[in-house]
C-alpha cells in the first residue's frame, strides 16, 4: 500500500491547478488540454463543468482527485461479506470483508470508490478482519445520494438480536451505525445512480459521537463489547491491489466526494429536521453546480437535480418536501401535484434548471398529457408558471426540465394557456436574398421563360 505524502492536498481549492505542475502531478491531463484549441480549453476552464469521469474528494481546504479501484468484480464479490446467513458450515464467515483483508488496517476506517461490472459504488470499512485492534463504533450519514442509489452491501446483515448494526435509507440520504469486535470489519456498500454527475457528503461519528456505543449497543450480553477506540480514516485510490492511501486530517469533519475536479465549487450537504441541507463554498458566476434536491412531496413526481449558474460567492440551500408558507396552495386554475421547498440564499440574477420525473401511471390517472405538465416557482408571493419541456421519456414515465429564478419553491401543475400542437401545419421560414424569398425563385424563372415564347 502506498502512503500518499505529496503537500499539494492540502491546497486551497482554486489554486490546486497550480500545485499539479509544482508537484509533477496531473501531466496527462495538461497534456490532454493543449491538444485542444485554445477557445475550447477556455470556454471548459471558465464554466468549470463537471467531468462525470473524474472524481475528487474534499474535507476543509483540503482536495484531491482520486480513482475508483477497478477489480472487474461486482461490488458484493468484491467486498466478500461473509455471515452464517449468507455462507454455510464448514466455509469461514466471520461477519466481515473476506474480499478487502489487503486493504484493512487496524482502529483503521477505509473509504473509497469501487468500478465494477453494474457501475461505480461508495464504499466504507472499518477494522480488520483477524485484527488486533480495538473495538469500533462508527456512523456515517452519507447525504446528496442520487434518487436510485441503495446500500447493496451491508456488514453485518442478518437478522438477530445479536446484530446491533443499523442501515437506513431516506430522502436523500443514508445512514449505517456499526460496532464491531477488534477482530472483524463492519462496513458497506452504496450503488445506484453514480453514472453521472454526483457530489456525496459522508458527516462521520467515530468513538463516542457514534449512534451505537458500549453503554448503549442493546447486545443480549452488555459485556459483550468492550471500550475502544478508532484512530484512522483514510481514503483509497487508484489500483484495486495496491491503492494509494490518503490519510484525513480529521476524524470530525465532513468529507465529500464528487464528481469533477477541485477547480469546481466546494460542496457539503447535511442532515436538518425536515429534509437536507448544502453549502456551496467559492462558486463562480460560470460555475455550473448541479445539486441533490429531496424527491418531492408525491412519491410519483421526483425531483432529481437543481442546476445552478450566476452566482459569486458561497450559498446555501435547504432542501425539504413541503408547500411553502406565502403563496397559495396551488396555482391558478389547477391544483399542485408536488411540492419542493428550497429556501435558498443566493446571490441574485442567477439561472436555475429544474429537472424532475413523472410516472406514466399518474399522468394517466389524472388524465394530462406529458406536453400539459409545467413547473411553476414561487415568486413574490405568488405562483409563476415557468417554461417546460419533455427532456426524456422511457417505458415507465417522462423527464422534465425547466429554468426558474427563485429558489424558494417550486411546484408541479397542469400549464395554463394553449398546449396544443397541432394548431397548424409548421411554416418553414426560408432565407431571403436582395428582397427575394428563395422559396419563390422556382416560381419566378418559369414565368420569366414562359414571357419570352410569347
Amino acid at each position: 500500500m502506498r502512503e500518499n505524502t505529496t503537500d499539494h492536498g492540502t491546497m486551497k481549492r482554486r489554486g490546486y491547478l497550480k500545485g499539479l505542475t509544482a508537484t509533477g502531478l496531473g501531466a496527462g491531463t495538461i497534456a490532454t488540454a493543449t491538444d485542444r484549441s485554445r477557445a475550447e480549453v477556455e470556454q471548459q476552464d471558465s464554466a468549470a463543468i463537471q467531468d462525470t469521469d473524474s472524481y475528487i474528494f474534499e474535507q476543509g481546504d483540503v482536495c484531491q482527485p482520486i480513482e475508483p479501484l477497478e477489480s472487474g468484480e461486482t461490488i458484493e464479490e468484491f467486498y466478500d461479506y461473509r455471515d452464517h446467513q449468507t455462507h454455510p458450515e464448514g466455509v469461514e464467515r466471520s461477519y466481515s470483508s473476506y474480499g478487502t483483508t489487503h486493504l484493512q488496517e487496524d482502529d483503521t476506517s477505509i473509504l473509497f470508490l469501487h468500478e465494477g461490472p453494474n457501475g461505480l459504488s461508495l464504499v466504507m470499512v472499518h477494522g480488520r478482519l483477524g485484527g488486533d485492534g480495538d473495538e469500533n463504533y462508527v456512523t456515517f450519514d452519507l447525504i446528496g445520494l442520487p434518487n436510485q442509489a441503495d446500500w447493496v452491501v451491508r456488514n453485518d446483515s442478518y437478522t438477530s438480536e445479536e446484530n446491533v448494526d443499523e442501515f437506513h435509507r431516506g430522502d436523500g440520504w443514508a445512514s449505517a451505525s456499526w460496532l464491531q469486535r477488534g477482530d472483524r470489519t463492519g462496513g458497506g456498500a452504496i450503488q445506484g445512480g453514480f453514472d453521472g454527475e454526483f457530489a456525496v457528503t459522508i458527516q462521520p461519528a467515530f468513538n463516542d459521537e457514534a449512534t451505537v456505543t458500549p453503554e448503549n449497543h442493546g447486545h443480549p450480553d452488555p459485556d459483550f463489547y468492550d471500550e475502544g477506540e478508532m484512530e484512522a480514516w483514510h481514503v483509497l485510490s487508484g489500483s484495486a491491489d495496491d491503492p494509494d492511501r490518503m490519510t484525513l486530517s480529521s476524524l470530525e469533519e465532513p468529507v465529500t466526494i464528487r464528481t469533477g475536479t477541485c477547480e469546481a465549487p466546494s460542496i457539503v450537504y447535511d442532515r436538518s429536521d425536515d429534509g437536507i441541507t448544502v453549502d456551496v463554498v467559492d462558486a463562480e458566476p460560470d460555475d455550473r453546480v448541479s445539486l441533490q434536491p429531496t424527491t418531492g412531496t408525491n412519491d410519483a413526481i421526483q425531483f432529481e437535480q437543481i442546476e445552478i449558474t450566476g452566482v459569486d460567492g458561497d450559498f446555501s440551500l435547504n432542501f425539504e418536501n413541503e408547500p411553502p408558507e406565502r403563496v397559495p396552495s396551488s396555482p391558478d386554475g389547477t391544483d399542485s401535484l408536488s411540492y419542493l421547498l428550497m429556501n435558498g440564499e443566493p446571490a441574485q440574477d442567477i439561472q436555475t434548471s429544474v429537472t424532475f420525473s413523472i410516472d406514466r401511471e399518474l399522468l394517466e390517472e389524472q388524465d394530462l398529457e406529458p406536453k400539459s405538465i409545467a413547473l411553476y416557482e414561487a415568486a413574490d408571493g405568488e405562483w409563476v408558471q415557468s417554461e417546460t419541456t419533455v427532456s426524456n421519456e422511457s417505458d415507465t414515465g417522462y423527464q422534465f426540465i425547466a429554468e426558474v429564478s427563485s429558489l424558494e419553491a417550486v411546484t408541479v401543475a397542469e400549464q395554463q394557456g394553449d398546449t396544443d400542437d397541432d394548431d397548424g401545419p409548421e411554416v418553414l421560414s426560408l432565407p431571403v436574398v436582395g428582397g427575394i424569398t428563395l422559396g419563390a425563385l422556382p416560381v419566378i424563372i418559369v414565368l420569366w421563360v414562359l414571357r419570352n415564347r410569347r
